[in-house]
């Protein structure tokens, strides 16, 4: 399948160009130094993507290496020279494309040729462009180097995504011709890898969230009216006007607003409205029942009353942990979170970790956590005596299976010691943080008293 992409090169080293500066990719004995008046960082970055696409060790000694409208061995003075008549040296100093075929499909000459035909449509009768076919990889693929400047009327090359929906259909116009294989349906933009990650662990992320709040939303919905107030309930700004080309939601706390097409396929403004007008009234009518439900005043002991019957910083810190919904079983409705707990959200497990020590060390007190700080310290000190001695022990004239005891004993005191450290980590967090929760704890109890006086 033929795949193309485009980006320019700036002045700056970036990601791409740092790859390229290894020598063995880099280095051509026949580049001869310009005298242009032009920044050496942008001469480098130019040079150094030129180099890249020409590479020998990529392209059988440069026999698959060609150029429109310049000379192959002096492509970088030439592209230095056209910006120097036109008065253009800055900015952008050229864009490098890339054209990949599937393994196995094209000989090294058609991918060559294909990438030729390419170039001398898309850019032939104004830019000057290298051309390189590499080889080091079961994919071959072509590189495309473009001056950012036209020799024929001095304007810089506009990059866009027309002038990229044009190189893709050229691109794919030309493999149908040569019998090749295409992406018959390109995907757009895919979800962030750090977005994706987190999803993936179920942790929070203001897409998840979202969509939490609309399929809630749309359960309770039979119009779209009541859709939106749903989701006025929940804090989120919308704007589903019939006539915008994308519905889009804004979560409570964040300023940049979400197109709902890009939470999902049931996302989208078809899927929503069909997805209010499908329900059943009489289970949307139980669901409201559900959410409005008085609470048995029989119910057994619950795990908030348990909790509170705690003292000091353990209470503080469980409270705060089943506020986030990390407690009882990490059930999180990040939807009927207070705002203050949101940003909180993405460190239940510092949270939960720094509860947990409280708990095992019975510390109620800031006074109980400084005496914890102190015993954790001793003990430190007490096993780092213990694993010197076992050191020496390695180092004298024993048998070896004594020494090995030694060593495998050095093992569990330095588990031990580093569990330890990692304690000793997580009472400072505690010092920093517990102001910080009991103030947002203060907040929270305040507007829930506010709310039962309305």
């Amino acid at each position: 399948m033929a795949v193309t992409k485009i980006w320019p090169i700036r002045k700056s080293f970036a990601a791409p160009i740092d790859y390229v500066q290894n020598s063995e990719k880099t280095a051509n004995p026949e580049t001869v130094n310009s005298t242009l008046e032009m920044s050496e960082e942008s001469r480098q970055a130019l040079e150094d993507v030129i180099e890249y696409a020409a590479a020998e060790n990529k392209t059988e000694m440069k026999f698959f290496v060609s150029t429109l409208n310049c000379n192959k061995r002096y492509a970088r003075d030439e592209f230095l020279t056209v910006k120097k008549r036109f008065n253009k040296e800055g900015g952008i100093v050229a864009f490098h494309g890339y054209q990949s075929f599937a393994p196995g499909e094209a000989t090294p000459e058609e991918a060559h040729e294909i990438g030729m035909q390419l170039a001398r449509e898309l850019w032939g009768d104004r830019f000057q462009v290298v051309v390189a076919t590499h080889l080091d990889r079961e994919h071959l693929h072509n590189h495309f180097v473009i001056n950012s400047i036209s020799f024929k009327d001095g304007k810089r090359y506009h990059d866009c995504k027309d002038t990229y929906k044009l190189m893709r259909e050229t691109s794919d116009r030309l493999c149908r011709e040569h019998g090749l294989s295409i992406v018959e349906e390109p995907k757009g933009k895919g979800v962030r890898q750090y977005l994706y990650n987190m999803e993936k662990a179920g942790m929070p992320t203001r897409y998840n969230v979202a969509r939490q709040a609309i399929d809630e939303s749309i359960a309770l919905s039979l119009n779209l009216e009541e859709f939106k107030s749903e989701l006025r309930k929940r804090g989120y700004i919308y704007r589903l006007d019939p006539n915008r080309k994308y519905w889009t939601v804004t979560p409570p706390g964040w300023k940049k607003s979400i197109r709902t097409h890009n939470l999902g396929d049931a996302y989208t403004r078809e899927s929503i409205e069909r997805r209010i007008y499908e329900n059943d009234p009489s289970v949307r009518t139980e669901r409201l029942r559900q959410q409005y439900r008085i609470p048995n005043q029989y119910n057994l002991r619950r795990r908030i009353d348990r909790i509170m019957g705690r003292s000091g910083l353990e209470k503080l810190y469980l409270r705060y942990c089943y506020e986030l919904g990390y407690l009882p079983k990490c059930k999180q409705n990040p939807t009927k979170l207070h705002i203050v707990l949101k940003e909180d959200l993405l460190k239940c497990d510092q949270y939960s970790e720094q509860a947990k020590l409280l708990a095992k060390y019975h510390v109620s007190t800031e006074d109980d956590l400084f005496q914890t700080v102190a015993d954790i310290k001793d003990r430190m000190a007490e096993l780092g005596s213990e694993r010197d001695e076992l050191r020496r022990i390695t180092k004298r004239v024993l048998p070896e299976d004594e020494k090995d005891r030694a060593r495998e004993d050095i093992k569990v005191l330095t588990a031990e010691i580093r569990q330890l450290r990692h304690e000793l980590k997580v009472c400072d967090e505690i010092r920093e943080r517990s102001t910080h929760v009991e103030e947002n704890l203060r907040i929270v109890d305040a507007d829930r008293r506010k709310e039962r006086e309305r």
